[in-house]
């Protein structure tokens, strides 16, 4: 009987750690892809309800439609060529990714500060500043 409820055990755990990394490994796919496709809807989907925004003049926390449309409007103006993620690292229930976008109209820092697997921030900066 000790012999089941222990193999019960470490079979829940086992699968909760592994829905975890998997889920953490998705949201990066998915964001790498988005960036990479200038598809704001890929990155959308894991935004948080409000999001602290920095992309180029503007800086301010928004709801997800608001900064959906936002992302749409700075890949319109600028189509993304590539985006190379950089860094990422976690701990506990957050990450973070810096990566370089670059686009015909220049090189773009970003970074995503993510939480249980939401993004809470996202900063798309100039790289020459």
């Amino acid at each position: 009987m000790k012999k089941r409820k222990l193999c019960l055990l470490l079979t829940a755990i086992f699968t909760v750690v592994s829905q975890l990394v998997f889920s953490q490994t998705n949201v990066a796919d998915d964001v790498t892809a988005a960036f990479n496709s200038g598809y704001s809807e890929g990155i959308a989907i894991h935004l948080n309800n409000n999001v602290e925004l920095t992309i180029q003049n503007t800086d301010n926390v928004f709801n997800k439609q608001q900064t959906k449309t936002i992302l749409s409007n700075f890949f319109k103006k600028n189509p993304p060529l590539k985006f190379v993620m950089m860094h990422k690292g976690a701990k506990e229930k957050s990450q973070f990714m810096i990566g370089d976008l670059e686009t015909t109209n220049g090189h773009y820092r970003v970074s995503l500060l993510i939480k249980n697997n939401l993004i809470q921030q996202l900063r798309i900066e100039n790289a020459d500043d």
